[in-house]
């Protein structure tokens, strides 16, 4: 007997709006703002790689990057490289609190192999990478999802000195049982804290190693609204990968929050991992240091507007004076000729350090 077409329509139209079927989502780590889950039934070897998949469920909704949508749920398909100990995000879809589907994104093979960055030790995508590969050799791992989803804190750090300074965010090194930064070259090493200015959320860290091209402070040129900047650190570093990301934009504001003369305002998008990274002007030479951005989602539920694109950095002459109470041999210029985005995009990764914080599990809420 034939179906109505009206039948049919309604039942391919369920179809289209049903969920992948055939996933083992297991618990794989909690936090107090997020759960992550892992799809078992997802890995999978090909070519050399190994395929899976992860989501994300988050407590409170969440603003997508291009500030277009809304989303309480993201999924994940990932690709990795278990001997090279590398990872990059194949697809990712974001889903609203009632499961509706608001955005897709794939990335074709060319664009994910080139995407793929080590993960380091520790972490998040770490512990997936080795879950994951674990499946795929044949084991049978338990999900770890008893520990803490954040045990690190990544933040950035600019290289203030050849002898090993590190200049940060005191939010980024409070409360840390150990320290550790990784440059451009992958090579990580120990630190510690020798100095803390928490007025201006500044830190200073120490380094048993050199650093042969340390950053370049700019001197005597005052910040001027309108100029260009860029913007280097490890933002979302759990889901982009560790590699530095460069974001460009303007000073918006020579101000900070309420007038604050001790900052200024950028354009410049930010995130989490971005805290802590220099603010560089077109020349290159470091005019400050990131230090936050405004709660969008706080002051929409204040105002009833969503601000878009407003961080904040700790001047660069705050900064100095912080280095030269410390005794600190940096490096200092006026203003110099301007240079191509590409390069001063260059300068920035070379003196930009990833800063793993690793924390007790009652620190890491």
């Amino acid at each position: 007997m034939r179906r109505p077409a009206a039948a049919l329509l309604l039942l391919a139209l369920c179809a289209a709006a049903a969920p992948v079927a055939a996933q083992a989502w297991q618990l794989f780590a909690s936090g107090s703002s997020a759960k992550v889950f892992f799809d078992r039934d997802s890995v999978r070897e090909a070519d050399g790689y190994v395929h899976f998949r992860m989501r994300i469920d988050y407590g409170e909704p969440r603003t997508s990057r291009d500030r277009r949508h809304r989303y309480q749920r993201s999924e994940s398909a990932l690709v990795a490289q278990c001997d090279a100990r590398k990872v990059a995000i194949v697809s990712a879809t974001l889903y609203d609190d009632t499961g509706k589907l608001l955005r897709r994104s794939v990335r074709t093979p060319e664009r994910w192999q080139r995407a793929l960055a080590p993960v380091g030790t520790d972490g998040l995508q770490a512990r997936l990478l080795a879950h994951a590969c674990a499946i795929a050799r044949g084991e049978d791992p338990p999900p770890p999802a008893a520990r803490p989803a954040q045990s690190t804190r990544i933040g950035a750090g600019v290289v203030a000195t050849a002898d090993g300074f590190i200049l940060t965010n005191q939010h980024v090194v409070q409360d840390c049982t150990s320290i550790s930064v990784r440059d451009a070259d992958e090579e990580s090493t120990a630190a510690r804290v020798v100095g803390t200015d928490v007025a201006n959320d500044l830190a200073l860290l120490k380094t048993q190693r050199s650093f042969a091209a340390p950053a370049s402070f700019r001197r005597g040129a005052p910040l001027q609204a309108g100029e260009a900047v860029t913007v280097v650190g490890f933002p979302l570093a759990a889901l982009l990968g560790f590699e530095p990301n460069v974001a460009f934009g303007y000073i918006s504001a020579v101000a900070g929050l309420r007038g604050d003369a001790a900052r200024f305002q950028i354009s410049a998008p930010i995130h989490k991992g971005n805290s802590g990274g220099p603010i560089l002007d077109q020349g290159g030479q470091v005019i400050g240091i990131v230090t936050s951005k405004l709660d969008a989602l706080a002051v929409q539920k204040r105002l009833g507007d969503l601000p878009q694109n407003i961080s904040f950095g700790v001047k660069g002459e705050v900064a100095l004076a912080f280095l030269e109470s410390h005794a600190a041999a940096f490096r200092s210029a006026p203003g110099g000729a301007k240079l191509e985005n590409t390069e001063v995009a260059a300068i920035g990764r070379a003196v930009t350090v990833l800063v793993a914080c690793r924390r007790a599990p009652a620190a890491a809420r």
